[in-house]
């Protein structure tokens, strides 16, 4: 019997929740193993287990852009952090409060504040030449596109997170991340927008520590992502090399099959990527081997070049 093209879907889609059910326990059994956890956390093995299914819960009553899988390892990542490395996490970009209620749980456990920066009003207009924000608006805006008001944020992250450990910064990124104090062990970049990108890496970058982790959800889009190892970009905004980013394409690999970053935006496909990528200040992203130069004795030293 042929299906038709809507049963189709409706089979993909079954066939997709089945494989993420039946896969989670396993999956956060694995994400949540590591030797290099701190051991002043406290968090053994049966807690991280535990941890992560509370994500996995909160997902499931938040509507996320996010999956808990990226917010387990941002979660491992901190708790491999050592308390030594001082500073708070941010995060750019909230929507519902899907991520910022499992990031205030582990940022309760590690001891750190959760500083969220959001428009809290969706979307921002757009700004000329930035490509992703001209074909969002070419399709027709509709205002408060992912947006999600403060008092349902909050109220979120009250009922399933820790509210206490938080703080809300409203307001466009351009006119509120300038006024940014305090180190920064963590970011979460979710902005969508090429502009929205640039303003947090220009107000929040020379905050972050060295060693501290920024993560970024558009791991898919190559020319978006193209920033983190653009030399120009980076020898003109902060004089060094670019720190490149890992799991550009389809993202770190968290328990989901995939191997094309279309098959994110196709619902004809069982694949179905949920993931993140990340970069760690003080890695350098900047190809180095030029042997026609070596050979004529052109080449600069490594330490003049950035």
């Amino acid at each position: 019997m042929k299906l038709s093209y809507k049963n189709k879907l409706k089979l993909i889609k079954l066939l997709r929740g089945c494989w993420s059910f039946f896969a989670t326990p396993l999956t956060i059994v694995i994400l949540s193993h590591s030797f290099k956890v701190h051991r002043t956390y406290r968090m053994r093995w049966n807690k991280r287990i535990g941890l992560g299914f509370r994500f996995w819960r909160n997902t499931r009553q938040i509507k996320s852009g996010t999956s808990w899988r990226a917010h387990l390892l941002m979660a491992m990542k901190l708790l491999e952090m050592s308390p030594e490395v001082e500073g708070d996490v941010i995060e750019c970009g909230c929507w519902k409060g899907g991520a910022t209620v499992n990031l205030s749980i582990i940022c309760a456990i590690v001891g750190r504040k959760l500083k969220v920066y959001d428009s809290f009003e969706g979307l921002p207009p757009p700004t000329e030449g930035d490509p992703i924000a001209e074909k969002t608006f070419s399709k027709g805006f509709i205002p408060g596109i992912f947006g999600g008001s403060l008092d349902e944020v909050r109220g979120n992250v009250e009922r399933f997170g820790e509210l206490s450990n938080c703080s809300f910064h409203p307001g466009w990124f351009e006119y509120s991340l300038p006024q940014h104090e305090g180190q920064i062990a963590m970011m979460f970049l979710d902005v969508d927008f090429y502009s929205s990108l640039h303003d947090c890496l220009i107000n929040l970058w020379p905050h972050l520590a060295d060693g501290g982790i920024v993560f970024l959800d558009e791991y898919t889009n190559l020319p978006y992502c193209a920033v983190f190892y653009s030399e120009k970009y980076w020898q003109k905004y902060f004089s060094c090399a670019p720190p490149g980013l890992i799991g550009v394409g389809t993202g770190v690999q968290l328990g989901k099959i995939y191997w094309d970053p279309d098959v994110r935006q196709d619902p004809r496909q069982i694949h179905s990527p949920e993931s993140v990528a990340f970069c760690i200040k003080g890695t350098q992203a900047l190809w180095d081997f030029y042997p026609d130069e070596a050979a004529k004795g052109d080449r600069a030293p490594t330490s003049e070049r950035g």
